[in-house]
């Protein structure tokens, strides 16, 4: 082998050895880029996990709060025992100082209507009772759940139908009655309020 070309083959070896010793920015820069994607991808689906996790608590939470009134309400009739469907709604001895119901003293599934109003000049309807915070089976406030309430609501609806969307004026003369309960969150940070649960089941007289 001539000089030159041993010279040439030791240029070759140092350029090839000081290209070994270590990453290039650009390499640098890539693995950085790779890397960080990664980790951003890893934070985003644990925070998609919680955020899921969460639902599935509130809603299993929702869905017992629900009940809860519905167990409350199975034995009920839906007409005051004694003075009928003369009055519809909480009776006076039914209410609160503040106008609220007093749920010690509600006997009857039409107390759950709320107070009526009038509908189009057709008929009452009730405006619906909310339990905030929420109660059990046993009338009792549950404690430490001052976010969560139950909205009652109870409708007439039409013997036919009663899957219909479009509730009946207590007064027209239907059998039927359909109550349903909402239960609302409301997040203590956002103050906004949203609708976890939803329940719904039929009723007729008894």
């Amino acid at each position: 082998m001539t000089r030159a070309a041993t010279q040439s083959h030791r240029s070759v070896k140092r350029r090839h050895s000081h290209r070994s010793a270590g990453f290039t920015l650009i390499e640098a820069a890539l693995t950085t880029v790779i890397v960080g994607t990664g980790v951003l991808a890893i934070v985003a689906a644990q925070q998609a996990y919680h955020q899921k996790n969460d639902w599935a608590a509130k809603s299993g939470t929702a869905m017992l709060l629900a009940n809860e009134v519905r167990e409350l309400t199975l034995s009920l009739p839906i007409h005051d025992p004694i003075t009928g469907d003369a009055i519809l709604g909480p009776e006076s001895n039914e209410l609160l100082s503040n106008g609220k119901p007093n749920i010690q003293r509600m006997d009857d599934l039409d107390d759950f209507a709320g107070k009526m109003i009038a509908v189009n000049g057709l008929g009452q309807q009730g405006e619906g009772v909310v339990f905030s915070p929420p109660i059990n089976a046993l009338r009792q406030t549950i404690p430490d759940m001052g976010n969560w309430s139950q909205v009652v609501k109870v409708v007439k609806v039409r013997e036919d139908n009663i899957g219909s969307s479009i509730p009946l004026p207590f007064t027209v003369d239907s059998d039927i009655l359909r109550v349903t309960v909402d239960v609302l969150y409301t997040d203590p940070n956002t103050k906004n309020q949203v609708n976890v649960s939803n329940l719904n089941w039929i009723v007729t007289r008894k």
